[in-house]
């Protein structure tokens, strides 16, 4: 299983790609992570939340 990113980041558990649990961090780009199995190189980012009206307070 990967260590925890430097920076604080969010570790991910396996490639989104081919699976693997062998993943890096990588300096480039900024917050990336490096597959060893299939050489990827992606980044996880959240785009927000999805709020519903049972979510907002009355």
């Amino acid at each position: 299983m990967p260590e925890p990113g430097p920076e604080g980041r969010a570790v991910p558990f396996y490639c989104p790609y081919c699976g693997d649990e062998d993943l890096i961090p990588t300096s480039e780009p900024p917050g990336a992570w490096r597959c060893q199995a299939c050489r990827r190189v992606f980044t996880v980012k959240l785009a927000g939340l999805a709020l519903t009206e049972e979510d907002e307070e009355p």
